[in-house]
C-alpha cells in the first residue's frame, strides 16, 4: 500500500490556514529536452500520480509538479507557481487539480472566484493547453465528499466555460475496486496507477503519440 508524505487537513476548520502547510515543486530530468514537457499543478494526489505519469509514459512525456496545500485564495499561491512556471524553459502542456484543501472556501463564492483567478492566470502564463482534472473523492466523511462533488461541478462549468477538456479523476477514484488507503482520501499504489493510465493515453492522444 502506498502511504501518502504529505496532509489533509481532516478536522472542520474556518481559517484560511490548515495545521500544516506544504509545498513539493519537481523539475524532472532537466537535462531532457526532447520529451513532451508537462506541469502538473495540484495536492498530495498529484504528488504521488507525477512521477508514475512519467514511468507509465517511458520517459516520453516528463511531468514536472507544482504540488500544495494553499487553498485558492493564499495571497502566496498565485506568485509561489509564477516563480516555479518562470525557472522552466517551457511547457507542453499544464494539469490543473484543486478540491481538496481551503475548505473554509464556500462553494458558491470562495471557492469559484478563486478557481475563475487560477484558471484567468493559467490562461495568461501557461503558453500551453491545459486540462482540468477534477478532484477524487474522499470516502472519509460524506459531507465533505458532498463539497467535493460540487466543487468539481464549478470546475466543469468553469471549464466549459474557458474551452478547457477535463480529465474526471473523481469518476476513476470511485469506480470499481475501493484503491483508498486507510485515511479514504489517498490511494494504493495501485490507486495511482489508474490515474496515471488514463492521464497519459489522454496526453499520448493529443501529442499523437504511440
Amino acid at each position: 500500500m502506498a502511504v501518502d508524505p504529505l496532509t489533509y487537513e481532516k478536522e472542520a476548520t474556518n481559517t484560511p490556514l490548515e495545521v500544516y502547510e506544504w509545498d513539493n515543486v519537481w523539475w524532472e530530468q532537466t537535462n531532457n529536452t526532447t520529451a513532451k514537457r508537462v506541469l502538473y499543478i495540484g495536492d498530495s494526489i498529484s504528488y504521488c500520480t507525477r512521477n508514475v505519469v512519467t514511468a507509465t509514459a517511458n520517459n516520453e512525456v516528463l511531468v514536472d509538479g507544482f504540488a500544495t496545500s494553499k487553498a485558492l485564495d493564499n495571497p502566496y499561491f498565485l506568485p509561489t507557481l509564477k516563480l516555479f512556471m518562470e525557472q522552466q524553459p517551457g511547457r507542453d502542456a499544464v494539469l490543473f487539480n484543486n478540491g481538496l484543501h481551503g475548505w473554509h472556501l464556500d462553494e458558491e463564492t470562495g471557492y469559484r472566484i478563486g478557481y475563475r483567478k487560477m484558471l484567468d492566470f493559467l490562461v495568461q502564463n501557461a503558453n500551453a493547453p491545459i486540462w482540468v482534472l477534477l478532484s477524487t473523492d474522499d470516502a472519509s466523511d460524506a459531507d465533505r465528499n458532498k463539497r467535493v462533488i460540487r466543487r468539481n461541478e464549478i470546475a466543469r462549468e468553469l471549464a466549459a466555460e474557458y474551452g478547457l477538456p477535463v480529465i474526471d479523476l473523481y469518476e476513476l477514484a470511485t469506480t470499481g475496486e475501493n484503491l483508498h488507503i486507510s485515511d479514504g482520501v489517498h490511494f494504493t499504489a495501485e490507486g495511482y496507477q489508474k490515474f496515471a493510465d488514463c492521464i497519459v493515453a489522454t496526453l499520448k492522444e493529443y501529442f499523437k503519440m504511440k
